[in-house]
């Protein structure tokens, strides 16, 4: 499988969202390739997974010191690093990108190893791909799905991404896995696009609403998409993520 980074910390997004892990402890697992194009994406050197030769992972818990191995990772190295990063009060494994599910059978089998292993399997996609989703769903206890704004320009059919998006969302909580859909917004997202988001997931999964960072969007904004969305989803299904992570300078 090709990686780019595996440590320990804590959750920082998410919000109090049913579903969330937010500040929770957790090993994450980042995969290398995304197919999606995100213009404020964090993660831009790991795109595109043949450009990333090696991957590195934390040699200690919560230390930031790292070592690195070539890609392809294999499944059994994988593994000894998630073990020794273990502090015995880890909420779960969040498997991570770029976009885990291009890596559909690396995923599963990594999934399956740390299902086994006691361990509850915490993924964040970008929904893209609906059908892979479901090969995975039922190893998958809790999950991030975005909802990509228009703003993001993710896709040339954005509105079919979206589309997409809510069906791997309806497939995740068919299979039992807590999940919640997390929309990041700019000052340049449009109301009647919030509006849509929520009438598709009424019912379905609660909202976090993440400004993109760095945050450009006022708080009188912000406050109004967060309206939009409550009163079509129901106060207690809509909630607001940020970053907090960084704010605390770790991972």
């Amino acid at each position: 499988m090709f990686l780019a980074e595996i440590f320990n910390s804590w959750q920082g997004e998410g919000g109090s969202v049913e579903g969330s892990a937010f500040g929770r402890r957790q090993i994450f697992v980042r995969f290398a390739g995304c197919d999606l194009r995100c213009i404020w994406c964090d993660s831009a050197s790991y795109i595109i997974a043949s450009n990333v030769p090696r991957w590195r992972y934390e040699v200690k818990p919560f230390t930031g010191k790292f070592e690195y191995k070539p890609n392809p990772a294999k499944l059994e190295e994988v593994v000894d690093v998630i073990l020794k990063l273990d502090t015995g009060d880890i909420h779960s494994i969040s498997y991570t990108g770029g976009e885990p599910t291009l890596q559909t059978k690396n995923l599963y089998a990594l999934m399956e190893e740390m299902h086994d292993l006691g361990f509850k399997n915490f993924l964040e996609t970008n929904g893209s791909r609906p059908e892979r989703i479901g090969e995975v769903s039922h190893l998958v206890d809790y999950a991030s799905v975005d909802i990509k704004d228009e703003t993001a320009k993710a896709s040339e059919n954005w509105r079919g991404l979206v589309l997409r998006e809510v069906e791997s969302i309806r497939i995740l909580k068919k299979a039992g896995a807590k999940t919640y859909a997390k929309l990041v917004v700019t000052k340049d997202t449009k109301e009647e696009n919030v509006r849509w988001y929520a009438e598709l997931l009424k019912n379905l999964a609660p909202l976090a609403i993440q400004p993109k960072e760095p945050i450009d969007i006022s708080q009188h904004q912000l406050m109004r998409l967060y309206n939009i969305a409550a009163k079509i989803m129901g106060r207690e299904n809509v909630g607001l993520s940020f970053q907090v992570h960084k704010y605390l300078n770790v991972l």
